[in-house]
């Protein structure tokens, strides 16, 4: 089985500590808005290439969604299972 990486535009919130969290998410000129940040944790999905990135358990339109930051390259993005060659199914539309 195969997967590939969803590049996303994230908009995010910054406290003054410098902590961050994300409140949007725009993938395909479609938004859809972050309920909540459920869980935050460093790791590296081992399906797909990434540098030391930061998963975020989300909730989006009641639908517990995984999104990844990586703070080397200042990058967010999400895993999708290829269908076909080259075809990877949109993250957020099933």
């Amino acid at each position: 089985m195969k997967y590939t990486r969803i590049p996303l535009a994230v908009g995010v919130v910054y406290t003054a500590d410098g902590n961050f969290k994300p409140k949007t998410i725009i993938v395909n000129g479609e938004k859809f808005l972050i309920d909540k940040v459920l869980y935050k944790k460093n790791y590296c999905p081992k399906s797909v290439a990434a540098i030391a990135p930061i998963e975020f358990t989300v909730m989006v339109a009641g639908e517990t969604k995984k999104i990844y930051f990586e703070k080397d390259t200042d990058k967010w993005f999400s895993i999708k299972r290829v269908l076909k060659e080259n075809e990877a199914q949109s993250y957020f539309t099933q």
